[in-house]
């Protein structure tokens, strides 16, 4: 969605089609509603809300319900037809694959998951392996089937705006594949390809009544680390589409002449590291309820083993997860200083961890606000757990599509004070 910039007298035929554009974006995110209502909420005349209808229902965009009302008056709601197209939207955060539909309403209809680990079979044939099986479970409505138009692919890498070069690829085997040649040569239908923290901070700002913040970054701690930025009320890329790559700044150096040696924040705060800290504990002989939890075993000592035992009251655990939450504070001060953002968000694989809000964030806030020379600003983790990217994979690609006619909108937070002043009232 676009920000709206006028330099000059807006004539009849833009007027218009920023009309329809805030009035399809309205019902999408409202449901439905009467033209008055609309007319009221979005502050445009009865007969532009009218006439920018008619137009939508006479295209498919909209359909119209007839209510009855109490008084024994004809009303007509109107609608989003949630059946003009479904999106696709794949997540691949090795070794698990995540895929998801989202109806033109917004509204997420299928979600599924696969973990590849234990296959022999190449990336790009498992991952048409698991779309084709996917959309061998069709949508149908009303007897009709639902069409899918189009798909975009979340990944671990930074996109240029074109999508024909990836940079800082997480996985060396998505470096080789043009995967979205492939995709496209397959199903014939749009594919895009974008950043994960791209997708899921854009998730996270329009996703089920959205955030309200301007100013705002989601920072991924997986196998590697990366950062989503909206800024100014807009999603910021960058040049090449690397803006973000946080877990690419180097945070340590040995500083002996001759031994040039320095160490990336995702090379030592990714979600192994909670790993390492672990193995570490146990041969300092600090962590020996750990090591028996995980069998005497240490293939078995995982962030997932620790997070569980330090909800479980274990000490050794809790220790292990504030010095990780050291580590991140380290890169993420770094962010900080740099943006000054209103909000962070946490999300990637350490939202598997048991509270990670206690664990994690508390202990994280703490040593920010020993690191920057302001306040911390508000850190949580993500409200859509692991499948925020795909939920903005989904939406990416319906607006990139059906909804590319319609690039206008209003923030909701505005349409929100309207709605709440109305029910005081």
């Amino acid at each position: 969605m676009e920000l709206l910039h006028i330099k000059s007298a807006v004539n009849a035929n833009l007027q218009n089609t920023i009309n329809t554009s805030l009035i399809v974006h309205y019902v999408r995110n409202h449901g439905p509603a009467y033209r008055s209502q609309i007319s009221r909420k979005l502050s445009l005349s009865l007969p532009a809300v009218s006439r920018a209808v008619d137009s939508l229902l006479k295209q498919g965009y909209f359909i119209e319900k007839r209510i009855i009302t109490q008084e024994g008056k004809k009303a007509h709601e109107v609608e989003i037809n949630s059946n003009l197209g479904i999106s696709i939207g794949i997540s691949i955060e090795l070794p698990i694959i995540r895929i998801g539909r989202l109806n033109m309403a917004g509204e997420l209809v299928m979600l599924e998951e696969t973990d590849i680990s234990q296959k022999q079979k190449s990336l790009d044939e498992q991952l048409v392996e698991f779309i084709d099986k996917f959309l061998s479970r069709e949508i149908i409505v009303d007897g009709s089937k639902v069409p899918v138009v189009a798909i975009c692919l979340s990944v671990p890498a930074a996109v240029e705006k074109n999508e024909e070069q990836v940079y800082a690829v997480l996985y060396k085997s998505m470096q080789e594949l043009n995967l979205k040649k492939i995709l496209q040569n397959r199903y014939h239908i749009p594919v895009t390809l974008e950043n994960s923290e791209n997708l899921s901070i854009m998730a996270e700002k329009y996703y089920k009544g959205g955030t309200p913040e301007q100013d705002m970054i989601f920072i991924t701690v997986h196998h590697g680390i990366g950062a989503g930025l909206f800024l100014n009320g807009q999603l910021y890329r960058g040049k090449n589409g690397a803006a973000g790559e946080i877990g690419q700044q180097h945070i340590q150096m040995n500083p002996l002449v001759g031994h040039p040696y320095t160490e990336t924040f995702e090379a030592v705060a990714s979600i192994h590291q909670i790993q390492q800290l672990a193995l570490a504990a146990i041969h300092k002989g600090d962590g020996e309820d750990i090591f028996k939890a995980a069998d005497y075993k240490y293939q078995k000592v995982t962030h997932n083993l620790v997070g569980s035992l330090a909800a479980q009251g274990s000490k050794n655990a809790k220790n292990i997860l504030a010095a990780y939450a050291q580590i991140l504070a380290i890169g993420i001060s770094s962010v900080l200083v740099t943006i000054n953002p209103e909000l962070v968000i946490i999300g990637g694989r350490i939202c598997e961890l048991t509270d990670p809000e206690s664990f994690i964030i508390t202990p994280l806030i703490a040593h920010l606000q020993k690191l920057i020379p302001f306040p911390v600003p508000p850190i949580r983790i993500t409200r859509l757990g692991q499948n925020a990217a795909v939920f903005g994979a989904c939406q990416y690609a319906l607006e990139n599509t059906i909804l590319s006619e319609f690039p206008y909108s209003i923030e909701q937070k505005s349409i929100k004070h309207e709605v709440d002043h109305e029910k005081r009232e």
